[in-house]
């Protein structure tokens, strides 16, 4: 299992790489790379997906928002970051912090 401070660490030591599919839904959204850094070293672990190595961290943005980015620490020496998005209302309750319907999505 992965910590946030480990996840923290990789980050600060910049081993950790983008997806393409996560700069795509980053500029649709209009987060920059660096909003997704803020996050991951500020945010929480807030859903575990064990089986695909992935974990989900909630954070807000330096301007406020909320963002969401998934994690994948299937490799012992980077962390990938296969999507980042911005929580819906519709889905996510508790400060974007828990889904509204039980069942996790296995991202």
């Amino acid at each position: 299992m992965i910590s946030i401070e480990d996840i923290r660490s990789f980050i600060q030591n910049e081993n950790y790489e983008f997806y393409k599919h996560a700069i795509t839904e980053a500029k649709k959204d209009g987060v920059e790379p660096e909003d997704v850094v803020y996050v991951l070293l500020t945010g929480k672990i807030i859903e575990r997906y064990p089986r695909r190595c992935r974990v989900l961290v909630y954070g807000t943005m330096v301007n406020g928002l909320p963002l969401h980015v998934v994690c994948d620490y299937s490799d012992r020496d980077l962390i990938y970051i296969p999507t980042v998005y911005i929580p819906s209302d519709d889905e996510w309750i508790h400060n974007y912090q828990r889904r509204k319907k039980e069942g996790k999505s296995d991202a």
